[in-house]
């Protein structure tokens, strides 16, 4: 992965999560994120199908939402960081 990969899968989960805060949703995706687990793969093809609904509220987001779902310290990052926006 080069530098600026990594720089800008930093910033898209820091505006992921300003965004998933913003809207007060805080709570339930990291519930939500939390259950993915080890399977992060199986679930993010299960998000696709499933919670296109939500995923279409954080518009462009939702897309590299589940690029993040895919990799299991992805999702760690954005949980931790969620909670530091809502505290």
């Amino acid at each position: 992965m080069s530098r600026n990969e990594m720089i800008n899968e930093d910033q898209l989960i820091e505006n992921l999560a300003r965004k998933i805060v913003d809207m007060k949703m805080d709570s339930v995706a990291i519930f939500l994120l939390e259950s993915f687990g080890p399977m992060g793969r199986l679930w993010s093809q299960i998000a696709l199908l499933y919670l296109q609904p939500l995923l279409i509220l954080l518009g462009s987001y939702g897309n590299y939402l589940l690029k993040i779902l895919e990799d299991p310290v992805k999702v760690e990052k954005l949980i931790k960081r969620i909670e530091e926006l809502r505290s």
